[in-house]
């Protein structure tokens, strides 16, 4: 073989330096190379070396491949076409010769930066093939060889071109797909594995466009190959498969979405496999949660398939050893740290993915994302008759996944808690351990997220976690303690005042008996909910309580801050609920130790600073005016941070040359860097306008010095990329304007409903103000994030209702036009792809945050007053459409709740509509299955009776017949069965207070005074009671004839136990005397 030129020998030398094990020999070659490699000499040179089989070593000859590729681009665009198709004839015949696998690949790569170059120059995409047609030729021969070598380079050929084919060659991705289908039907593993993988590429980078249906029949054969490579192990192949199919779930094309089944089957037959790697696995479980996602309909309607998959996910928990109350604690360093000596405790899986895990995200993503009514009964089924299972990992999975879909089942869950907490309850007393961890999980996730209906259950539930606080097993206590914190933070004080005192102690004992950081931690988070829990009632309790948490937050050591935080944040709640009074005494204490926590290195001290921040302002109101000089601008500081930062970017693979890369800038600032996105600071800067925003809430006029500079930072946060920080910075405007108007109007303004006409009571800054944290608002509306929106619609309602309709007048037009949008799904965070979903929203769950447009579109009512009844046309079949019988009981009780809202304010003006809408849709409310839907009616009937007069007496029998049924409601079965009951007596009252005639007095009266007093909704007390007074006034017969019922009602209701307020009971006591 004939010797290398002098530049071809020059360069092997250098080239063969670079695979020396010296570090300091490859930089000297390197700086050699650099100058040689800008020249084009340097690629017939490179090309010598790569075809020097016999005089080059195989690392050499690669390492040219290499460097050749990332330098190519930059000089083929200035050779002569005669040179430019020697070199690619020069590569085809590498090709053909090259009997070194990793030579043969890196030019397989080379091959593919070229074939890019040549495509780009092209301006017609029908000719784009046509730069290097002698290359599709040669692809389409090698598949076709005899060869199982050649066949296998052709798609490794095709798979390096991914992006060159999907872009410039879509006329001939017929001819690819046959190619591909011969690929994967062909007899040899190696072929079938590349163009697997070839065409796996290719679709990941089609799945969003619509030639991803020429491929769309491969996904089967695809299937089908992955199955036989996961049969003996091939991993590889399965991993890519998986990728591949993750993205395809979110492919928007229906032939994509035809092939649903086979693809959840096979990720399901992963999520099974242990001879699988658990990143495998994971992999595979992550296709059935993103399926999930992005088709749930499909899925959930698919029951056969749904049923597999949640059968898979409860015996992978029951086959388990780890703890399945973990997901909790995974974060948590001090409870591994505690963990180490505990049952199931694998430290190889600390960082790691286990089996539970992985199940219980997926079943998380499947409650979350799949319609209730497809998911909630497949799922609670197999709980329940696990929990009666004699195996006790039966009932660890049974209990287990109970607690995992409390989030996303929450609504059915809750209509069915009679049914489920008996059998929580008995795992609570369960023999062994990991079944009680579960249950306290359940329990914990049941009371966070079945509020309020699970309160009804506080006397059997904290008796139960009370016992549990004594377990010997440490994630036991440790729950236990997370139940306490997520069940209190909605209890009244009367729920927890039985097991105050015991509990109270029973913490403290447990806080300073254990060593064990995670116990300590969810100890004093228990307390402080606790303390939420009994308000004023703490108090007697604080200056031991706060003794306790002055040595916590006294830690400094890093381990121990999150401690000093939960220490922190515990004196934060301790203020909540004891009030400015009787907090004074700590509020120094508490405020040094949050100030000294900004001085730590620490995201998370800073985090729990700032959140008690929040609360003492809150709390101290003007006694915490002093301190905004100093925290206000270290507020506005942190706010202003870039959460995202450059950092060096991470070498691609063979990125030991990336010094050798085709860049004329090398030398230059910022080359190789990528941006990096600090979540820790994401956080921070939450609880920073959280904070900023509550000291402008509770501050008054003192706060108005400091009002440019904020509202300067939180319009530009506004735009923030993260809706965690827009979501804060909507409810943080809206209290921007109380400083103001604490200032320019003694903290309150008169307006009248509907007055637009008159002068505005509006101060010249309180309008300034108001416009612009209106039109901010009313922007933010249009944020593609559900969350951002509700909170922008909750910001703008808290402005218009304090300010009233001057304020409102600016931004009208658009905000009533965003609202509308929003009710009628046509908003931008509603135009989401469907990824080929194609049914409609008769599957659809409640959106939260359609409850805070309802809610704003009954403060339109209650503001704009009359001038609202000309968008009634408009706004009231979207409205109504949430309160069809086929949507989820929140959304027909938020319909109901809005008409309510808009027939309340608008009286007279709702006249037009009652007999089309607002009548029917009370009626068949009242008839409805849930109690709240109910409620909601029956305050629809007494505020439409009220505000039509006359007009409607004629329909009063028909609207007490429906609501007669009301009375039968069982109050015992929680609070809105009692508001049910309550909101029925009020109609009624609200019916005799405007046609006393058309009412049959001596059939009502007996039925709503035997429901009285109230037990729920106090805020009917007066509606009632002002009722009973008028017609005792007028000696009414009928009432008289039922004095000692009318005696009961009304001693009961001014007894000192009683919520009704101290001027409705001086009432009740005089009128109680009338009647002895």
């Amino acid at each position: 073989m004939a010797a290398l030129s002098a530049d071809a020998a020059q360069m092997a030398t250098y080239l063969g330096a670079l695979t020396q094990p010296d570090t300091n020999i490859i930089r000297q070659a390197e700086v050699a190379l650099k100058p040689i490699l800008k020249k084009p000499e340097c690629v017939p040179a490179m090309i010598e070396v790569i075809k020097a089989q016999n005089a080059q070593n195989e690392a050499t000859r690669h390492v040219a491949a290499i460097v050749l590729r990332k330098r190519i681009s930059g000089h083929f665009g200035k050779f002569d076409a005669p040179t430019k198709s020697a070199l690619k004839a020069e590569l085809l015949a590498i090709l053909q010769t090259e009997n070194s696998r990793p030579v043969r690949n890196g030019v397989v790569a080379l091959v593919a930066t070229v074939c890019k170059a040549e495509a780009e120059d092209q301006t017609d995409l029908t000719q784009a093939a046509a730069g290097w047609p002698e290359l599709f030729q040669f692809v389409a021969a090698a598949a076709g060889d005899a060869h199982p070598e050649a066949r296998e380079l052709a798609f490794f050929l095709l798979g390096e071109m991914t992006e060159t084919v999907g872009i410039h060659l879509k006329p001939q991705f017929a001819t690819l797909a046959g190619l591909f289908a011969a690929g994967l039907s062909d007899g040899d593993p190696k072929v079938q594995n590349a163009a697997v993988k070839a065409l796996g590429m290719l679709m990941s980078y089609l799945a969003d466009e619509a030639e991803i249906d020429t491929f769309a029949p491969l996904v089967q054969p695809v299937l089908t190959v992955a199955e036989a490579c996961r049969a003996r192990n091939d991993e590889e192949v399965v991993s890519t498969t998986l990728d591949v199919l993750y993205d395809l779930s979110y492919s928007p094309s229906p032939a994509i979405a035809a092939h649903m089944v086979p693809i959840v089957q096979f990720a399901q037959i992963c999520m099974s496999d242990s001879n699988l790697e658990m990143a495998v696995r994971d992999s595979a479980a992550l296709v059935v949660a993103t399926m999930a996602e992005s088709k749930p309909k499909h899925l959930g309607r698919d029951t056969a398939l749904l049923t597999g998959i949640v059968e898979t996910i409860f015996n992978l928990i029951e086959t388990s050893d780890g703890s399945a109350a973990g997901a909790l604690f995974e974060s948590n360093p001090a409870w591994k740290e505690d963990f180490q000596d505990q049952e199931g405790y694998d430290p190889d899986e600390e960082n790691g993915i286990t089996e539970t895990g992985m199940a219980q995200g997926t079943l998380d993503m499947l409650a979350c994302e799949i319609p209730k009514k497809y998911i909630f009964e497949p799922v609670i089924s197999r709980c329940m008759a696990r929990l009666g299972s004699a195996d006790p990992n039966q009932r660890k999975a049974g209990i287990a996944c109970l607690g995992v879909i409390a989030e996303g089942c929450a609504e059915p869950l809750r209509e069915n808690l009679a049914q489920v907490m008996p059998h929580v309850f008995k795992t609570a007393g369960d023999s062994d351990a990991r079944v009680r961890e579960c249950a306290c999980f359940a329990l914990g996730q049941i009371s966070e997220h079945c509020q309020p209906e699970v309160l009804s259950y506080s006397p059997q539930i904290l008796p139960i976690v009370f016992a549990l606080l004594d377990d010997s097993n440490i994630a036991v206590q440790a729950t236990s303690c997370y139940v306490l914190e997520m069940f209190c933070e909605r209890l009244e004080p009367e729920g927890v005042r039985p097991l105050l005192d015991p509990l109270v102690r029973k913490l403290a004992a447990m806080l300073e008996a254990t060593n064990k950081r995670s116990v300590q931690e969810m100890t004093t988070a228990a307390l402080a909910a606790t303390a939420v829990a009994a308000e004023e009632e703490f108090a007697p309790y604080v200056v031991g309580v706060a003794s306790l948490m002055a040595k916590l937050m006294e830690l400094k050591e890093e381990k121990t801050y999150s401690l000093r935080g939960r220490a922190l944040e515990c004196m934060g709640h301790i203020a909540i609920a004891v009030g400015k009074e009787h907090f004074r005494p700590y509020f120094g204490p508490t405020m040094q130790c949050a100030c000294e926590g900004l001085t730590f290195d620490s995201t998370d001290l800073h985090e729990f600073a700032y959140a008690a921040f929040a609360n003492l302002a809150k709390v101290m109101g003007d006694e915490f005016a002093p301190v905004l000089g100093e925290l206000v601008p270290h507020m506005v500081t942190v706010i202003s941070q870039d959460e995202g930062q450059f950092e060096q970017a991470e070498g691609e693979q063979g990125g030991q040359f990336n010094a050798l890369d085709d860049s004329d800038e090398e030398e230059e600032e910022g080359g190789g860097l990528v941006m990096h996105i600090r979540t820790a600071l994401l956080e921070t800067k939450k609880g920073a306008i959280t904070a900023v925003g509550e000291m402008a809430a509770h501050t008054g006029a003192a706060f108005v010095p400091y009002m440019g500079e904020v509202m300067t930072v939180l319009l530009k946060a506004a735009d923030n990329w993260h809706p965690l920080i827009k979501t804060e910075v909507a409810d943080a405007l809206a209290s921007l304007i109380v400083p103001v108007v604490a200032k320019d109007h003694n903290g309150e303004i008169t307006w009248e409903k509907g007055d637009i006409a008159g002068v505005s009571p509006l101060s010249g800054n309180t309008t300034q103000a108001v416009n612009v944290i209106l039109r901010a608002l009313v922007t933010m509306m249009k944020d593609d994030t559900k969350e951002v929106v509700g909170k922008a619609c909750e910001g703008i309602q808290r402005i218009i209702e304090l300010c009233g309709p001057h304020s409102f007048s600016s931004v009208a037009n658009d905000c009533l036009e965003n609202t509308y949008a929003i009710l009628a799904k046509e908003a931008p965070c509603q135009q989401l792809e469907e990824y080929g979903e194609e049914f409609g929203d008769e599957d659809d769950d409640h959106d939260s945050f359609m409850t805070s447009a309802c809610d704003l579109v009954g403060s339109f009512g209650r503001v704009m007053g009359q001038h609202f009844v000309q968008y009634l046309p408009q706004f009231l079949p979207a409205i109504c459409a949430y309160a069809k019988s086929s949507r989820p009981p929140s959304d027909r009780s938020m319909a109901i709740g809005c008409l309510g809202e808009l027939a309340q304010e608008l009286e007279s003006g709702i006249a037009d509509h009652w007999s089309t809408v607002f009548y029917p849709a009370a009626i068949a409310g009242l008839a409805d299955s849930d109690d709240s839907v109910k409620r909601n009616s029956a305050f629809l009937i007494g505020v439409s009776c009220e505000g039509l007069g006359d007009s409607i007496t004629s329909q009063y029998g028909a609207m007490l017949q429906a609501l007669s049924p009301l009375f039968g409601v069982d109050i015992t079965e929680g609070d809105t069965a009692a508001a049910c009951v309550d909101n029925a007596c009020a109609a009624i009252a609200r019916m005799i207070k405007t046609s006393p005639s058309h009412v049959p007095m001596s059939q009502v009266l007996p039925v709503i005074l035997k429901a009285m007093p109230l037990k729920n909704d106090m805020t009917e007390n007066e509606t009632v009671y002002n009722c009973l007074f008028g017609l005792l006034q007028q000696n009414q017969a009928d009432l008289v004839a039922n004095k000692l019922e009318l005696s009961r009602v009304f001693g009961e209701a001014a007894s000192e136990g009683s919520k009704v307020d101290d001027e409705l009971k001086e009432k009740l006591k005089l009128a109680l005397q009338s009647l002895n």
